[in-house]
């Protein structure tokens, strides 16, 4: 049952965090080549959260990878742990790989804001309401782009993954409350 939850994360995050890496780095370079400004454009577009939120996301499919590994090993070897002491291993997984899910959506997260804010300004500057700070030609070089929807949809992508992830981890900790109720015996923190 463990093996099958970790595996199901695993494919869904690998899929759902390499679609998005390649629809990010894609729109970056078209942006790159695109605008004189490219580079400024990269950390005020949102990229530098939702890069973040992407390697949070891989950082999880390694973890995830290794849970797979822990629950393929106490399959094999069921004599050689006791109960609570397998308990205990797979809340250290789920624990750690909670964290870096929770992680992966805040900064993802706030990297949403931060597209869907500048996606806002750029749909009322081309109404004709200029954005605080923003001079009348900055404003009439944005335009909302096709490309802009790709950037939306990769950060979307990351969510879910880290999401998928998460709901994963709690399914596991209702199989381990199922195999030892919570105890303190053998844990070795």
């Amino acid at each position: 049952s463990l093996r099958r939850i970790n595996w199901f994360s695993w494919w869904s995050q690998v899929i759902l965090t390499v679609v998005s890496s390649i629809t990010l780095l894609f729109a970056k370079s078209v942006l790159k080549v695109g605008t004189p400004e490219g580079g400024k454009q990269l950390v005020s577009g949102g990229f530098l959260f939702a890069g973040s939120g992407i390697s949070l996301s891989f950082l999880s499919i390694i973890w995830t990878w290794g849970g797979t590994r822990l629950s393929r090993r106490l399959k094999k070897r069921n004599a050689d742990y006791s109960r609570i002491k397998v308990a205990n291993m797979i809340r250290r997984t789920i624990t750690i790989g909670t964290g870096l899910n929770l992680a992966g959506m805040f900064v993802t997260l706030i990297g949403a804001q931060q597209i869907v804010g500048l996606l806002a300004s750029k749909l009322l500057s081309m109404q004709g309401v200029t954005p605080f700070g923003m001079s009348a030609a900055a404003v009439s070089v944005q335009t909302l782009q096709p490309l802009d929807i790709l950037i939306v949809q990769a950060n979307t992508n990351t969510l879910l993954s880290h999401f998928i992830s998460l709901a994963a981890s709690l399914i596991m900790t209702r199989s381990v409350k199922q195999l030892d109720p919570p105890s303190m015996e053998d844990d070795p923190r």
